[in-house]
């Protein structure tokens, strides 16, 4: 497997200043995965093990996380945190996956009933624990419904138990675990007011840090994580997802080489973790490669870019899995979007999509009707919108109420929720504006671009990587232009540009516009912009 080499040197990373008040767990020297003040009942040799799958935990390393808690079941028949733990590692609620059968056998091996359960805990904050567990896995409701009783229970932790740190950073990823569709700024707000107050006394905690981050995933509110995001790669330095986390809020203010360098870490320390576990069904982190690619597609660096992407075409090609297929068209997707290159190889790079979720098939449908229209094919992309039409139909009968999955494709969902039909929705509508601009159905393809920016707008922020690979406010801001109304298209593009800070095609649609407008002002400061981020590339190498 051939192996990525980048030498970099990581930015100086921000730490806070440390008031604890709580006694510190020790961890093994040289360890780095978060620093947590606990106090559990457990056999002493079994409890670092806990500790350990704890903090794993926090930093979603769940496989890892559920081995330390075995080992600690092993030492320690009737820990209970330790099977609460496990149980934990079954349930992933910011990527909407749960594996229901493994929870309640996590919580059998115990006891077969919950009152007998919960005989065998020692305090009464493990009893609250384990009882939010009886919740997640319990008979009653669907995972929605679940979900939600699982965060009342946290919620009335988190009074009775004021200042626990575990309680409180569990309550905040429950609030955004219980989200429905959506970016629910109330619930994500709530979340980082309580993890805020975790990093007053603990700012080494990685939980806390780590949904930081999430509940800040937005323009809007990044900023405010910036210090979250340079110190937890530093934090939790071991745990291969904390080093790509900090890319989220990098990529939501438009900090191109700090995307760059995290996922360049992030995808170095996976594929030396596929390295040491030869059973593994991958190559390594998809998730780093891809955010890794768009990153370096905003700094210009399309020759690299392709190389990623190339190699994920390999990837998927030897292990066609769900996820490495979603990723391949994900990339593909924005390989294309970024360098307008719609007919050369990249656009042959193919792969079944049929078991995958609305979203990626509409995407894949999507290329390859750009594709037709750069070849002024007008009959292929008729029939492919036509048949993009019927699939998202077809979907719509089988809405959840599940999620937008965070840091994950969500290619594997094969449940729709209505984030995924819209987005569909979207790039239908921006390949019928298109379709329009060839004179074959209707004068007026503006109609068209306004529909999808108005749908577009009103769907949640995109986590990283465009999900509607070109933004509608961009195609719309390109057809004003051709259309001879700079004044327009600069609106589109400034929109463009809120939810895709420093977005390369965004910047140059804008300075474009800017130009033609004579609007002097405009024109130097999107130079200014695009010449820091162009000063910011540091000396990386593929």
């Amino acid at each position: 497997m051939k192996k990525l080499a980048f030498f970099v040197t990581l930015s100086t990373l921000l730490f806070f200043l440390s008031n604890c008040k709580n006694e510190q767990a020790s961890a093994p020297e040289g360890e780095h995965l978060g620093e947590l003040h606990v106090q559990f009942t457990g056999n002493k040799t079994a409890m670092p093990h806990f500790v350990k799958g704890l903090k794993l935990l926090h930093n979603f390393e769940y496989s890892d996380a559920c081995t330390e808690f075995l080992k600690a079941q092993e030492m320690d028949s009737t820990f209970v945190m330790a099977h609460w733990g496990e149980a934990m590692t079954y349930n992933h609620p910011l990527w909407r996956q749960q594996d229901y059968e493994k929870g309640q056998a996590a919580l059998g091996k115990l006891a077969d009933t919950p009152e007998e359960r919960s005989i065998l805990t020692q305090t009464d904050l493990e009893r609250d624990f384990l009882q939010s567990m009886e919740l997640m896995y319990g008979p009653n409701g669907a995972k929605k419904d679940r979900d939600s009783m699982y965060s009342k229970q946290l919620e009335m932790m988190y009074s009775k138990y004021e200042g626990n740190e575990e309680v409180a950073a569990f309550y905040a990823l429950s609030l955004l675990g219980a989200v429905k569709v959506g970016r629910n700024v109330e619930a994500y707000e709530k979340g980082a007011k309580v993890v805020q107050g975790i990093l007053n006394t603990n700012p080494n905690h990685p939980g806390a840090l780590h949904y930081l981050i999430h509940s800040y995933d937005d323009p809007g509110h990044a900023p405010q994580a910036l210090p979250a995001a340079f110190s937890y790669s530093k934090v939790a330095a071991d745990a291969t997802h904390a080093l790509h986390m900090p890319s989220h809020i990098f990529v939501a203010v438009g900090m191109w080489d700090e995307v760059v360098k995290s996922n360049i870490a992030s995808w170095e320390a996976s594929v030396k973790s596929v390295e040491e576990n030869p059973t593994s069904e991958n190559f390594g982190s998809y998730h780093a490669l891809h955010w890794l690619m768009y990153g370096l597609l905003q700094q210009g660096r399309f020759d690299e870019a392709h190389q990623l992407v190339s190699d994920m075409n390999n990837y998927a090609t030897e292990k066609p899995t769900a996820s490495a297929r979603g990723y391949l068209i994900s990339m593909k997707g924005n390989y294309l979007a970024e360098t307008g290159d719609w007919t050369g190889d990249v656009s042959e790079f193919t792969a079944d999509v049929e078991d995958l979720n609305i979203t990626t098939r509409a995407r894949e449908h999507f290329l390859n009707g750009m594709k037709a229209f750069t070849n002024k094919n007008t009959e292929t992309l008729t029939a492919i919108i036509v048949e993009m039409e019927t699939e998202r139909t077809d979907a719509s009968t089988f809405i959840s109420e599940e999620g937008v999955p965070m840091c994950s494709t969500g290619a594997n969902r094969q449940a729709p929720n209505q984030a995924d039909i819209d987005q569909a929705l979207v790039m239908e509508m921006e390949l019928r504006g298109l379709l329009t601009t060839s004179g074959t159905v209707d004068k007026d393809a503006g109609k068209w671009f306004e529909k999808a920016t108005d749908l577009e707008s009103a769907t949640s922020y995109s986590y990283g990587p465009p999900t509607i690979v070109k933004p509608s406010y961009e195609m719309y801001g390109d057809f004003l232009m051709k259309d001879g109304r700079a004044a327009d298209a600069a609106l589109q593009y400034d929109k463009a540009l809120q939810k895709g800070p420093n977005r390369k095609l965004a910047l140059q649609g804008r300075l474009n516009a800017a130009k033609l407008l004579k609007d002097a002002d405009k024109v130097q400061e999107i130079e200014a912009v695009m010449a820091e981020v162009a000063e910011k590339i540091s000396g990386t190498t593929l």
